[in-house]
C-alpha cells in the first residue's frame, strides 16, 4: 500500500507544529491517551482500549509432530488479518497489498 504523499501546504503545517509542540487534540508532548488492556473470555484474546480507540487481537497456536525422516525441521505461520474498518486502505481478503506479500518471518530451521 503506497501513502497518499504531503502537499507542501500539509507537510509545512506538520513541521510547524512539531516544532511549536502542538497536537491537534490538545495534548502536551508528554501527555498519553489513558491506556486500559484486558483479556477476552477466550484463550489468547485480548483488548487494548488507547483513548477512544479499541483494539482487539486474538492469538492460537498449534502444535504438530515433526515428519520421522526430518525430526528437527518444521513450519511457522502467521495469519493477518485486518478489519476494514480500521482504513479505508484495506480491502476484505486484501492483506498481502498492505504489506507487500511478502513473508512475515522465513522458517529458519
Amino acid at each position: 500500500m503506497r501513502d497518499t504523499p504531503l502537499s507542501n501546504c500539509e507537510r509545512d503545517f506538520l513541521l510547524k507544529a512539531i516544532q511549536e509542540k502542538k497536537r491537534l487534540d490538545g495534548r502536551q508532548t508528554y501527555d498519553y491517551r489513558s491506556i486500559k488492556i484486558s483479556f477476552g473470555t477466550d484463550y489468547g484474546c485480548c483488548f487494548v482500549d488507547l483513548g477512544k480507540t479499541r483494539i482487539m487481537a486474538q492469538v492460537s497456536c498449534e502444535l504438530i509432530t515433526p515428519k520421522e525422516n526430518r525430526p528437527n525441521e518444521g513450519l511457522i505461520f502467521f495469519n493477518i488479518e485486518l478489519s476494514p474498518m480500521a482504513s479505508p486502505a484495506f480491502e476484505m481478503g486484501r492483506y498481502e497489498s498492505y504489506y507487500g506479500g511478502r513473508p512475515l518471518a522465513e522458517p529458519r530451521w
